[in-house]
């Protein structure tokens, strides 16, 4: 068990702090001289309260932001009358004069126009305490606009927003699909699924995902790999999000764990509007390669429709001003498709160039169904004092079939006179030039719930909260209970083939077979070399669980300006398990027991015709491929013809389970204050982790065998896997964080900004608690490090803002990001420090273990963004409003699979009948792998989407929306653009829907 490290004076100051300032705050009370002032800002013509107006006390530092309900306090206002100035972007300002008695609370308040609406603002009060304005209509393209705007005004850390209701109708509702038009974000996608969040170009575990500030649990692919830590968006949904925030630098508040950035999704409350709203919305979801309504053969064996009815509906309300209720719930299917082309290379020869081969055509069409629900409760026990409860769920069901054609030569085997463009694979007297046909079936469920609550209490300027959460995902994988095998490779060897294409950049290849038996009868296949384990079962689960549970206190004291006290404690435990799992092989013998017989023939699939979308002449080659449905089914029937691999597939699945817990304690201190034009907030946070990762110790096979053992039996293998027991390994750490920064207001609508914060990033689950690896014959042992480190990284951000009425922004960021210690790698340690100090088993082995990699790497960055309603333009054409950014990260040295250059942006246009959007996104290329003689990059990458609606009276609306609607295809290549390694096309997917609101 590891030592934690000696504390430190900084980390005393913070444990201090979180006690010190409350009670600091109780000595330095509101003065006797002083009164408060409170309120609600609402919008009418939207029926919602304004989060994040500005309310200041004209001639004076007081000042406030309306909270998410729309509330505002005035704490320390000076007695007397006081004039009142609310500002929210695109509304017209409003003033009132509110008189001020000392120790009292004077209640004021205020409904909002915006601007370029019906003059008749009013600046005095009316009667019944509320400043009202003009009547207006508003497009929810500029609302979300403001909503964004306001949020990151408001913000002393670096921020942008995005409401939900800012770029329309998203197919699917996948939450990726909305980030990746922020600034400085780029989504990676699993075929045509938005998996995880890139920000500034890193890799997505450097960012952090939340929901209202709790972390939700994922369990990711159900394995241990390097992506554990990630978020993937397939199991959230973006139905029960009010709007999605983007920091790029922390506050203490927040989890410190995020170097690149955090996401938080902020959930939709019926506090936010005035009066009840119903929204359905029906839909259906076709893509361009199925445009149809009749039934097709789908990834299973049975014919079904691919263009489903999916749905959403909303509901808000409140009830006599005391239950705030929020509810909505939402279902899609998706049809799918993977078009892919793969070459393989030779790049061992300098003097020949690079040389083809192999050739692999996939045809992977997939179906995606997404169910999921949230329910809001908001109670308010009495008017300071409110309870709120939120559930989110969400299910996924993915299942798709990969069939594919693999041509495959040795380079001793490519004719000397091929090319780039044609290839000649010459026969052997063995398995090396040949052809497989595979079948890749895989089914994949998630099921994420997320419970959280708070209790918030409000008296005078103090502000308590207390909050606890709990957090489920469960991911598993199955193919043999479902009724198929995952995958099946088939074999006809000893022949030639010969492909050939028009160009270098082409996928079109047309295959000849040159020699050898005829590729296009099942009874070829395994005749003349054995395919051993050729059937697999990758059935596997893994589940995630986050605990967690904070208490907050927040306190305006005048110390001659008002300066804004918070601190509060947080504990957050993260548990993190693959259950079952491991591979399980089997070689098709017959009814003869006998892969080489000609009575072993498999089962050809004839339901599913192959249809890649792209190479040349590969559809009508007539070319067999095995069924994996058929198969589990002979399977099942007559089990005697399948040869298990018996002692691995027993090894793999004994093997499998790993654990680990994590549980990161946390206390923070944070202040804010405003002089005059100039805002500063400065904060301090420390966070103790602590780890138990539960993983196998494992027996050198000299001494399982000294002991009795036969190798390659299941005794042996429970012998060298000590029965079963994994023991427990600790590791922990602690670190205080700092942050902070400066916003000063040079004239209303430009505003300059300074903003830094320290973070870490943690250690792979897979490096604290992976597998411990026996090299017998190199006498070596590689463990995972539960006591690793993780890397630490401190932000420095620059920014100009400049605001363009109604709803409009021009930004240019610029930062410098320092990591430490990026990176892990296997160093060599001793034995006692491996722990096997009294193990005589392992004497003379050599002990690798998981490090940080030395050094500090440095990545600069540039952000560039722009949006504008074009409300200057006559008539018609004020409709139209345009946004974008640009961004660009520069590390010191290359580092690998890092997005240098992103930009996003579009054109929108809005009217009281008709909206429409076209928007786009652009990655640059980028190296995803090095070897000594070869370096793979993902090619620049140029989408587009669109979204619009016509409306057909006042409750219905007509809406579409497309995705990757040009088909904009995934490419990869080695070394030079010409030489392509994958090409993916997945075809471009529309929604259909009818919305009704009421």
């Amino acid at each position: 068990m590891s030592r934690h490290p000696r504390v430190s004076l900084l980390t005393r100051v913070v444990r201090s702090g979180c006690v010190l300032v409350p009670l600091l705050s109780f000595a330095l009370g509101q003065t006797g001289s002083t009164g408060s002032i409170r309120g609600r800002v609402l919008s009418p013509a939207t029926r919602e309260y304004l989060r994040n107006v500005e309310v200041v006390v004209v001639g004076t530092n007081v000042a406030a932001y309306t909270t998410e309900d729309g509330f505002y306090t005035l704490a320390n206002v000076p007695a007397g009358e006081r004039e009142i100035s609310v500002a929210y972007t695109g509304y017209e300002t409003a003033t009132a004069r509110v008189n001020v008695s000392a120790g009292a609370i004077a209640v004021r308040d205020f409904e909002l126009s915006p601007s370029g609406g019906r003059p008749g603002a009013a600046t005095a009060a009316t009667k019944d305490s509320v400043v009202r304005l003009g009547e207006f209509v508003v497009s929810s393209d500029r609302e979300g606009n403001a909503k964004a705007i306001m949020d990151q005004r408001a913000a002393l850390n670096v921020k942008n927003v995005i409401a939900s209701d800012n770029f329309g109708d998203i197919t699917g509702g996948n939450i990726g699909e909305f980030i990746k038009y922020m600034p400085g974000v780029v989504i990676d996608y699993s075929q045509s699924d938005a998996r995880s969040v890139r920000i500034g170009g890193l890799d997505p575990k450097y960012a952090g995902v939340t929901v209202d500030g709790m972390r939700m649990a994922s369990a990711a692919s159900a394995g241990f790999g390097a992506d554990s830590r990630q978020f993937e968006f397939e199991q959230a949904s973006i139905n029960s999000v009010e709007a999605i925030e983007l920091n790029k630098t922390l506050t203490a508040r927040m989890d410190a764990d995020s170097p690149a950035g955090a996401i938080n999704l902020r959930s939709k409350s019926a506090f936010d509007r005035r009066g009840r709203e119903i929204v359905a919305q029906l839909t259906a979801s076709a893509n361009e390669y199925q445009m149809t309504l009749r039934r097709v053969p789908s990834p299973a064996n049975a014919k079904r429709r691919v263009v489903v009815p999916g749905g959403i509906f909303s509901f808000s309300d409140v009830y006599r001003d005391r239950l705030g209720v929020q509810f909505n719930a939402g279902s899609s299917t998706i049809y799918g498709e993977q078009e892919q082309v793969t070459n393989a290379y030779d790049f061992n020869n300098p003097a020949r160039g690079p040389i083809i081969t192999g050739i692999t055509f996939k045809d992977a069409p997939k179906i995606i169904d997404r169910q999921s629900f949230g329910l809001n409760l908001d109670y308010k026990l009495r008017p300071n004092f409110i309870w709120s409860v939120r559930t989110t769920g969400s299910h996924l069901d993915d299942e798709f079939v990969a069939r594919q054609f693999i041509f495959t030569a040795n380079v001793a085997q490519i004719d000397p006179a091929s090319t780039l463009t044609r290839v000649i694979a010459r026969p052997t007297a063995n398995a090396n030039t040949r052809v497989d046909t595979a079948g890749n079936h895989r089914k994949k469920y998630n099921d994420t719930m997320t419970y959280s609550t708070k209790l918030e209490f409000r008296q005078g300027d103090w502000t308590l909260t207390a909050g606890g959460g709990y957090s489920v995902s469960r991911t598993h994988y199955e193919d043999l209970q479902d009724g198929f095998f995952q995958s099946i490779s088939v074999r006809v060897t000893r022949m030639g083939w010969m492909a050939e294409r028009p160009n270098t950049n082409s996928s079109d290849w047309t295959m000849t077979q040159l020699s050898g038996r005829p590729w296009t009868d099942p009874a070829s296949y395994h005749r003349d070399d054995a395919n051993p384990n050729n059937l697999q079962s990758s059935a596997r689960a893994g589940r995630s669980q986050v605990f967690s549970g904070n208490f907050d206190a927040k306190r305006i004291i005048d110390l001659g300006v008002p300066v804004e006290l918070l601190s509060g404690v947080k504990s957050r435990l993260t548990t993190f398990g693959v259950t079952s799992g491991g591979n399980q092989r089997w070689t098709f013998v017959g009814p003869r027991g006998s892969q080489l017989d000609p009575s072993a023939v498999y089962i050809r699939d004839s339901d599913h015709p192959y249809d890649p979308k792209q190479g040349g002449n590969v559809a009508q080659m007539n070319l067999p491929y095995p069924d994996s449905n058929a198969m589990r089914a002979l399977f099942a029937e007559h089990p005697e013809q399948f040869a298990p691999d018996t002692v691995a597939n027993f090894t793999n699945r004994f093997t499998a389970p790993r654990s680990l817990k994590e549980q990161v304690d946390a206390g923070y201190v944070e202040g804010n204050t405003r002089w005059r034009q100039l805002r500063f907030n400065l904060g301090v946070r420390y966070e103790r982790t602590r780890t138990i990762g539960r993983t196998f110790d494992v027996l050198p096979a000299a001494v399982v065998r000294a002991a009795g053992y036969t190798a390659n039996t299941i005794p042996y293998t429970i012998y060298q896997y000590r029965n079963g027991v994994r023991p427990s390994s600790y590791g922990g750490y602690e670190h205080s964080f700092l942050s902070g920064g400066v916003k000063y207001s040079a004239r209303k609508n430009l505003v300059f900004q300074l903003a830094g914060s320290e973070s870490i990033g943690r250690p792979d689950y897979n490096t604290l608690a992976g597998v411990i690896a026996v090299n017998e014959a190199q006498q070596r042992v590689t463990l995972p490090n539960p006591d690793l480190k993780p890397e630490t990284s401190d932000k420095l951000f620059a920014s100009a803002q400049y605001y363009i009425e109604p709803a409009g922004t021009l930004t240019v960021s610029a930062y410098t990001l320092r990591v430490k210690n990026m990176g892990t790698l296997n160093a060599p340690v001793s034995a006692v420090e491996a722990g096997y100090a009294d193990d005589p088993e392992y004497a003379g082995f050599t002990f690798l273990r998981a490090a940080n990699a030395d050094g500090t790497r440095k990545i600069k960055g540039v952000d560039l963004e722009y949006s504008q309603q074009l409300v200057f333009l006559p008539g018609f054409w004020r409709g139209f409003s345009v946004f974008g950014s640009v961004s660009r990260s520069v590390p010191d040295i290359p580092l690998l699979d890092i997005v240098p250059k992103s930009a996003n942006g579009g054109l929108r246009f809005s009217n009281h009948r008709f909206n429409a959007q076209l928007r786009f996104t652009w990655t640059a290329a980028r190296s995803t792998a090095v070897s000594a003689v070869r370096t793979q990059w993902e090619r620049e990458r140029l989408m587009f989407d669109l979204s619009g609606g016509i409306r057909l009276n006042r409750t219905y609306e007509i809406t579409l929306s497309g995705r990757n609607i040009f088909n904009q295809a995934l490419e990869a290549y080695a070394n030079a653009p010409g030489t392509i390694v994958y090409r993916d096309n997945f075809g471009a997917v529309w929604t259909l829907g009818i919305r009704g609101r009421f």
